[in-house]
């Protein structure tokens, strides 16, 4: 641990001597609202910014490990809009959690492979919760898909996964936009994306359920607030109240995603230099 932190130190020292950037892209969580990052992902690989090192929580976990796994863009527009809560879940009643994710596994599986972290083409990482010791794990090492299935846990919702003896939840529940680890991988430029809509909307929840959706919203996001600030770039695509579980909002999402991006891309430009 203390080694791997010094060669950190190393690499950024090189890169600022070299003056080069090392790009930390940040997917942050948010269910189905994570399908924004396809759009935002999109923009980026247009406009040729590259992605140095992937950092992801929950449904940025997915995408992130999809896209690191070499899936393009457009494949994962196609299955974005296929998708269905028969095709991420089934159902398999348990006392931790009304239902299992395994299928969440067998799509990225289906998608890239079974691919260990090492086999990846961009670093990655996927950040989940330890729910017996509360603390934020990052998993760095191992089944991609199984790591991917942990971050994206939603507690109550989905069982917890073992890895590693832990019981791991949604990385949501600890650090919903994980900036830091993209630091502590090597980034030294940090575009970080949160799709927890934003703290103003553009009108009032109107049943319970969208109550109790929007008091977790807010919580999150006040929690993100300043972690989002050690970023350098922050890219915020939903500014509407849609459901956490509202796959069928897939079009309006990734639209959601590319605006917010192209916004940000003259900004990000500038600062890259390119």
């Amino acid at each position: 641990m203390q080694s791997e932190g010094l060669g950190n130190l190393r690499n950024k020292i090189i890169d600022f001597i070299k003056g080069e950037k090392r790009v930390g892209l940040v997917l942050g969580g948010g269910a189905a609202r994570g399908i924004a990052h396809v759009g935002v992902l999109r923009v980026l690989f247009e406009n040729g910014i590259p992605i140095h090192i992937l950092v992801g929580t929950s449904s940025g976990a997915l995408f992130g490990s999809l896209y690191a796994g070499g899936l393009s863009v457009d494949t994962m527009e196609l299955a974005s809009r296929r998708s269905g809560w028969n095709r991420l879940i089934r159902i398999a009643l348990s006392r931790r959690g009304a239902v299992s994710g395994e299928s969440m596994e067998k799509l990225v599986e289906e998608s890239i492979g079974e691919r260990q972290f090492s086999d990846l083409h961009i670093p990655f990482a996927a950040v989940a919760s330890d729910l017996r010791t509360g603390e934020r794990v990052v998993l760095r090492e191992g089944n991609v898909a199984r790591a991917v299935h942990a971050s994206s846990a939603i507690p109550g919702v989905f069982s917890p996964v073992l890895i590693g003896g832990r019981h791991l939840s949604d990385g949501m529940v600890t650090d919903n936009v994980p900036v830091d680890v993209a630091a502590e991988m090597g980034a030294n430029f940090i575009i970080a994306v949160d799709v927890i809509p934003k703290l103003v909307l553009d009108r009032d929840p109107d049943n319970m359920v969208e109550v109790v959706e929007r008091a977790l919203d807010v919580g999150v996001r006040i929690a993100n607030l300043p972690i989002l600030a050690k970023a350098d770039i922050v890219i915020e695509p939903v500014v509407k109240n849609i459901s956490p579980f509202g796959l069928n909002h897939a079009d309006e999402l990734i639209g959601m995603g590319v605006e917010a991006a192209r916004k940000m891309m003259p900004e990000i430009k500038r600062k890259l230099k390119l």
